[in-house]
């Protein structure tokens, strides 16, 4: 059985938000913008969440971004 954070990284896997956040942060963005996200997953009920693995999975969108062109 998948536990709540798992849960959680699956159901933001399902959502825009990793998509809209490397969009409206252009592919790039620094630690204070990393931790505001974290702040607006805590705060929209996104935690407990593996943040290691949000990272990566920014990470793929932002790959996705840089490959093609906007």
């Amino acid at each position: 059985m998948a536990t709540i954070a798992e849960m959680n990284l699956a159901r933001l896997a399902r959502t825009s938000l990793l998509k809209e956040f490397v969009r409206n942060h252009n592919g790039e963005w620094n630690h204070r913008d990393w931790l505001e996200f974290c702040a607006f997953l805590e705060e929209t009920g996104y935690t407990p969440i593996d943040l290691d693995q949000v990272g990566l999975l920014l990470e793929k969108e932002k790959a996705i971004y840089f490959q093609y062109p906007h």
